[in-house]
């Protein structure tokens, strides 16, 4: 997750008091709005669940009145906690960091009467366009599996697919714009990205080798099927001249499989392609094209060659945050903060470096590189017979409170039911590492460590794979 509170907002309170609202995003996208002590409460509930030693120290309350100085400061060690906290991943991956964050989503965005049952329109792979009955606060992996539900697709295999977000640029194309996750909910998602964004579910790993298990089922190979074709409509595949003839004679006789047989072996297959961007490499300001594949970025320059970039040798990679600074106000003090994706790779076995992606999907694109590490290290980790969580007492779930804005406390437990948590020390999650530096135009930086992401994966190159 990557945690920034770009502004802040003075609020009025049930009695007339005014409080200062910190605006969280979360990769790249407003969440919520927390009240300091909102976020206390989540670190003292924290406290709770995990050992004190690993949970990083809360900035302290003031007793007098904060002054412009102060506020600036609070804001940037509040976005520091929520950093540090999401950097391990027993928080980030469980179900009661989850609840917290939904919960503060539903009391930022929806009011009383927004509780009833709505209806959310998804588009299926095939351009199939289906009406799920869901309540505003539902999260993401309940309305997939009502989705599998609706198209009778057994719930087993649910976990393959996801929701994304998807919306048209300037020149009425496809985009995908990020992938939801269990921390938000996909109503609210789609109504807060605007309306021209709509949902779509799509395949949710990188290895086309889970293919197989899908293709064992026949909605699974209509659901795998018609992504493909999706795909190949939309120029995001490049098959050859005799690729293209094999498939339209596959595809008039409806040998779906045969046409899944043949689509790994075509160029780009089970990718996600991103809108034109501008990098340094191999010189400042070069447009290109990227594909996200499995295990690899490919850039694809205008004069038609291409250059591949491969997650494992990608030591790390770190998001900037790059800011305009007018003025500081007790409301903000940034103005349309732009991304730039750096990663670190080992162009041979001596040469390290650092390749700068500018581009409007950076966040997405970092999470797309986030998620093949996670997808290989899981691998890695199921051959070697996978890890264990204790399971939570039921007397600590049932102590697990939200903290309202206006102080009103709500039982966490019914949304989470038993979390699954740790209390061992923290080991790598899956392979990353994450912090996050900010630069401002102004030249003034401040001094929180520079955005990286270990990528764990790296450590395991060999001189073969050079």
């Amino acid at each position: 997750m990557h945690f920034s509170i770009p502004e802040t907002e003075n609020l009025q309170d049930k009695d007339g008091s005014y409080y200062q609202g910190y605006h969280v995003h979360i990769n790249g996208n407003h969440h919520c709005t927390l009240r300091y002590k909102q976020l206390r409460h989540l670190h003292d509930q924290l406290k709770k669940l995990f050992s004190h030693d690993t949970i990083p120290e809360f900035p302290s309350k003031k007793l007098l009145p904060l002054t412009t100085l102060q506020l600036e400061e609070r804001r940037l060690y509040l976005e520091k906690y929520l950093q540090s906290i999401a950097l391990d991943h027993r928080i980030s991956s469980s179900t009661f960091f989850h609840a917290f964050l939904r919960m503060a989503q539903n009391e930022t965005h929806l009011s009383s009467d927004d509780q009833k049952i709505i209806h959310i329109r998804i588009t299926l792979p095939g351009e199939e366009v289906i009406s799920i009955p869901v309540t505003p606060i539902q999260e993401t992996s309940s309305v997939i599996k009502k989705v599998a539900q609706h198209v009778g697709l057994p719930e087993e295999l649910a976990d393959y697919f996801a929701l994304f977000i998807q919306d048209a640029n300037e020149f009425n194309q496809y985009c995908l714009v990020r992938r939801l996750l269990n921390y938000e909910s996909p109503f609210l998602a789609v109504k807060l990205s605007g309306e021209s964004a709509s949902l779509v579910m799509r395949k949710s790993y990188w290895d086309s080798i889970y293919d197989d298990e899908l293709l064992k089922c026949p909605i699974g190979t209509k659901l795998v099927y018609n992504q493909f074709r999706d795909d190949h409509k939309r120029y995001w595949i490049q098959p050859n001249e005799q690729q293209l003839i094999s498939l339209k004679r596959l595809i008039d006789q409806d040998k779906q499989h045969e046409v899944m047989k043949l689509a790994r072996q075509i160029r780009f297959y089970g990718g996600v392609n991103f809108l034109p961007c501008i990098t340094d490499f191999p010189t400042a300001g070069t447009p290109v094209s990227i594909h996200a594949l499995n295990k690899e970025l490919v850039f694809c320059y205008p004069d038609l060659t291409e250059r591949s970039f491969r997650v494992t040798r990608m030591r790390s990679w770190r998001i900037t945050t790059i800011v305009q600074v007018k003025h500081i106000t007790h409301n903000s003090n940034v103005d349309h903060p732009k991304l730039e994706l750096s990663f670190e790779y080992l162009l041979s076995k001596d040469r390290l470096q650092w390749i700068t992606v500018d581009s409007a999907q950076v966040i997405f694109l970092s999470l797309c590189l986030q998620s093949m590490v996670e997808e290989l290290m899981r691998k890695q980790q199921d051959g070697g017979g996978g890890s264990s969580f204790p399971q939570l007492a039921d007397e600590v779930i049932q102590k697990l409170t939200f903290l309202g804005k206006h102080g009103n406390l709500l039982c966490i437990s019914e949304s989470t039911g038993k979390t699954r948590i740790s209390k061992d020390p923290v080991k790598k999650s899956l392979g990353l590492k994450e912090s996050i530096r900010v630069r401002f135009r102004n030249g003034r930086n401040h001094s929180f460590e520079e955005a990286r992401i270990e990528n764990h994966a790296f450590e395991d190159i060999r001189d073969e794979d050079l």
